[in-house]
Formats: C-alpha cells, sequence, structure tokens
C-alpha cells in the first residue's frame, strides 16, 4: 500500500509540474474547473477584435467557437467541435489582419485557422506550435503566435510553408503597431516588451509592476493599454512614461481579451460573460453581453 500511495504522489507531482511549466493561467486560458472555486460556465469569452465593417468577433473558450456581434444581434458564427483535439474545441484567440483576414488560435488542435472566403476555417501552422495564447499580424501579412507551451513567439510570412521562431519572450499577449513593431506581453521579469520586425528587443516594463498580464494593445498617439486578470484592471503607459493603473474593480472580475474601437480599448471579461467599452473618462461601460439566445 505504501508504494502505491508513493506511486501516486510521485504521478500527481508530476502532473503538477507539467502545467506549472506550461506557464498558464487557469483562470484565463482554461475553461473554470469545478474544484469549489469556480463551476464551468457555458460561456467564457476571451478575445474579441471589430472588422471595417463594425462587425466584432468574439472567441469562446467554452462554447466553443467565435462570436459574431452586428447589429445588436449575436450569433455563434464558428462552432468548434465538442470532440476533444478538434477544430475550435479549445478556442482561444483571434486576430484581425490588416486585410480584414480573420485568424482563430486554438489550443486543442495546436493551430492557428484562418477564415477562407468560402467561410471555412482552414489551418495554417502545421500544427508545429504548442498552445496559442494571442495572435497579431503586420502590414506585410506576417502573422505573429504566442505559444505558452514553448514560451516563444512563432511567426509565419505570407510565403513560408511552415512558423518560425521569432523570439523567446515567454509571451502571453501581442500587438503589431502602426510601426510594425511587435508588442509582447511576457510572463518573464520583463512584463512588456517591443519587437522591431528585425526581431531586435526593447524592454518597457523592466521588472514587476502588474499582477497578473494578459493582452496588450497601441493606440494611434503610441499608448499601450494593458489587461490585468487579477487585479481586475486596466494600465496604461505612454511612450517613455511608467505604468499607471487606470482602472481597477467592478464591474470588471477578470478582463483578458483588448482591442480597440474607435481608438478606445474594449475589454472581454470571462468571468463577467461581457464586453466593455473604455469611456473618455477610464471608466468601463458595458457594450454586451455573451450569451447563448434563449
Amino acid at each position: 500500500m505504501e508504494y502505491l500511495r508513493d506511486l501516486f504522489v510521485v504521478v500527481l507531482m508530476g502532473l503538477l509540474t507539467t502545467t506549472a511549466l506550461r506557464g498558464q493561467d487557469t483562470t484565463a486560458s482554461q475553461s473554470p474547473t469545478s474544484n469549489g472555486s469556480r463551476p464551468a460556465t457555458p460561456v467564457y469569452p476571451l478575445d474579441g477584435a471589430m472588422d471595417a465593417a463594425g462587425t466584432v468577433w468574439i472567441v469562446d473558450r467554452n462554447a466553443p467557437g467565435v462570436w459574431k456581434y452586428s447589429g445588436d444581434k449575436l450569433v455563434l458564427a464558428f462552432p468548434g467541435s465538442k470532440k476533444l483535439r478538434q477544430p475550435l474545441n479549445a478556442s482561444r484567440c483571434l486576430a484581425l489582419a490588416p486585410n480584414g483576414t480573420l485568424y482563430v488560435g486554438d489550443p486543442a488542435t495546436r493551430e492557428v485557422y484562418m477564415k477562407t472566403e468560402a467561410n471555412e476555417m482552414k489551418p495554417i501552422m502545421s500544427g508545429i506550435i504548442g498552445i496559442p495564447m494571442d495572435i497579431a499580424v503586420a502590414s506585410n501579412g506576417t502573422i505573429y503566435v504566442a505559444d505558452a507551451e514553448r514560451r516563444v513567439v512563432w511567426s509565419k510570412a505570407p510565403d513560408a510553408e511552415k512558423p518560425t521562431v521569432f523570439a523567446d519572450a515567454n509571451p502571453s499577449g501581442l500587438f503589431v503597431d502602426g510601426q510594425d513593431r511587435l508588442w509582447v506581453v511576457s510572463k518573464d521579469e520583463a512584463q512588456l516588451q517591443r519587437f522591431d520586425p528585425a526581431g531586435k528587443k526593447e524592454i518597457l516594463v523592466a521588472s514587476r509592476t502588474f499582477e497578473y498580464p494578459h493582452q496588450v494593445v497601441v493606440d494611434k498617439s503610441g499608448t499601450a493599454w494593458i489587461t490585468d486578470g487579477y487585479k481586475k484592471a486596466l494600465w496604461r503607459l505612454a511612450e517613455g512614461g511608467k505604468p499607471e493603473l487606470v482602472f481597477s474593480g467592478a464591474p470588471l472580475q477578470n478582463p483578458v481579451g483588448l482591442f480597440l474601437v474607435d481608438d478606445r480599448p474594449v475589454l472581454v471579461d470571462p468571468h463577467a460573460q461581457s464586453v466593455f467599452k473604455f469611456k473618455a473618462d477610464s471608466t468601463p461601460e458595458l457594450w454586451f453581453k455573451i450569451t447563448f439566445p434563449q
């Protein structure tokens, strides 16, 4: 019996270590569990983007799939498979390219999918990547993917067959600004980094300031905005400045996803199951809820 007990402990510790090495936040990158801390929910929205037509796309880990919000109507436009390791079963992140192409990251299949003109989701990463946490696209069509398992940023040029490692940054969030510089939210000590197209790194936040940062966007003025899940907050970083806490607390519960609308930050909160706009006075306002039609 002692042997079996010791064997169980070894196996359990191995599983815990593997999870830790993957560097995932169980409150954000995975659906809530039934361990008593938070019950599972039918929806768990994690990321979003708005296209040129004003349509908002929201990726949902639990639905699973991609929601389309247009004209005050919410529709699950791309339902994910309910079967494990099948397309969009664990859809986690999305991005819109400058040309309007929609990309969706799915940890279940270790893939990024591209929405085709035929309205189908086509895998484009050859299953090489690990756990996609965020996606960003440069003006020339180069795709960047934050990988929580390998702790690297992948890049894939439009004419490339397979992705290659662009940076070793332990990333969670990505954004490409107007100068094609890649902003990276990192789980390392240097929590905010920036890379030029050639891969030269610049550290913008050198020491731990955010409690659990997720994503970053940069507005036209060059100001960066960062979501912080544990602090239930939104931060701001002006060019050459220091991080400033803009807002923290209710109605935010665990803000993760972040995108810009009219050059203002919009937050996707999986625990609130809501999308919030930030007004000019830097306070959040509920835009719409994510819920299955009754």
